[in-house]
């Protein structure tokens, strides 16, 4: 009986919350559109800036040097003799200032160091390029005078690298597939499952009971359990269809975005049975602990508005561990982050994209992630039997 009065209430909020389109636009529109619009302009952005960085670089030189002639080789540089060469840096006309001493040359000849000054703008990424390109055109001017001292004292390049080391890289085409998603999809999957429940929760409690819906509910004879039951699997199904969304808009943007257009290809090797299972539970425990959560502050809101305020919260509290986790690899994360809620949900979504669960990680996050449920639903369940609760005041 129980069974059945919780599923018809399941299926009355799942209907009435796809007929209210500014829920399903709070759902799918943000991830499936939004994520992978901002991302392809971004791409562009960065895209754009590159190719005009490197199609033209303005650069002033003071003083005299065979230098300057390494540096007309660079591709797309152009010499220019401005009135006020600080002034059109600063302007964006000029990308970079040589300074190059008078007694340059002869502290070269004379076997000595001679230094050189460039001024760049850090704040212009055009100006930037321009930087790390004479940077790497003064190297290959020093390995040339280098070369030619040795040649000179009778002894080979190879008299100053003594030690040549050979660097290998043990990271398969798995890992390095997982270690970069590790960065992007947990903080997008914890994100998205606490996003996508907020317009339901607020809406199925703090909405309800503003328009006077939820006391006629309480009346019938459904017991308060049963309801919140309902009410709970109706937010976690928002959140995971969120979360889902979120996920087929970040594999769009990887496989055909000008962020990864250029990129390596992504190999899915790292997931295995066991690693999908982790990833799985995990994410159904978050969105129950989300949507639990969103259910408390929903019931303790006095009107929709004041719900909507309350749930930003939310919002807060699944980013900062999100964030906090997201340059660390899962061998640097401490054991008692897998403790805390919502940061062992994020470390263990790390572990499975990293290819490997560790047993003990996978019971303390799970374990707790499942404590933490049980006391938010019975906090939920406790408040959701108060009658001013669900009352309007």
């Amino acid at each position: 009986m129980g069974r059945s009065v919780i599923w018809t209430v399941f299926q009355k909020e799942l209907l009435d919350l796809f007929r209210d389109r500014k829920t399903l636009l709070g759902t799918f529109l943000v991830p499936l559109v939004i994520i992978p619009f901002v991302f392809f302009l971004l791409g562009m952005s960065y895209s754009n800036v590159e190719k005009e960085a490197r199609a033209y670089v303005p650069i002033a030189v003071t003083g005299t040097s065979g230098l300057v002639t390494a540096l007309e080789k660079i591709p797309g540089a152009r010499i220019l003799k401005p009135e006020n060469a600080e002034q059109a840096l600063q302007a964006g006309t000029l990308r970079a200032i040589i300074t190059i001493p008078s007694n340059f040359e002869e502290r070269i000849s004379a076997g000595g160091t001679a230094e050189l000054t460039v001024a760049y703008d850090s704040t212009n990424q055009k100006s930037v390029y321009a930087r790390d390109v004479i940077d790497q055109t003064v190297k290959s001017y020093s390995q040339e005078i280098v070369a030619k001292r040795l040649k000179h004292a009778g002894l080979s390049e190879k008299a100053i690298s003594p030690i040549a080391p050979t660097y290998e890289n043990v990271a398969t085409e798995e890992r390095l597939s997982g270690g970069m998603l590790a960065g992007i999809i947990p903080l997008m999957l914890v994100v998205s499952l606490a996003s996508g429940g907020v317009a339901s929760a607020n809406d199925l409690v703090a909405g309800e009971k503003e328009r006077g819906t939820l006391e006629s509910l309480m009346t019938a004879p459904i017991a308060a359990n049963h309801i919140l039951t309902a009410k709970l699997m109706a937010v976690m199904v928002m959140s995971s269809m969120s979360a889902a969304a979120s996920l087929v808009s970040v594999s769009l943007v990887l496989s055909f975005g000008p962020l990864g257009s250029e990129g390596p290809g992504f190999s899915l090797g790292f997931f295995s049975p066991a690693t999908l299972l982790v990833l799985v539970l995990t994410i159904l425990l978050l969105a129950a602990t989300f949507a639990g959560l969103e259910l408390v502050l929903s019931t303790i809101a006095k009107s929709f508005k004041e719900g909507q305020t309350y749930m930003s919260g939310v919002i807060f509290a699944a980013m900062v561990p999100s964030y906090m986790l997201m340059p660390l690899n899962p061998v640097d994360i401490p054991t008692f982050y897998y403790v805390l809620p919502v940061f062992n949900g994020v470390a263990l979504c790390k572990e499975v994209f990293y290819g490997k669960v560790d047993l003990v990680h996978g019971l303390i996050g799970l374990g707790t992630s499942l404590l933490y449920v049980v006391v938010i639903i019975a906090v939920t369940s406790r408040l959701f039997r108060r009658e001013g609760a669900v009352v309007k005041n």
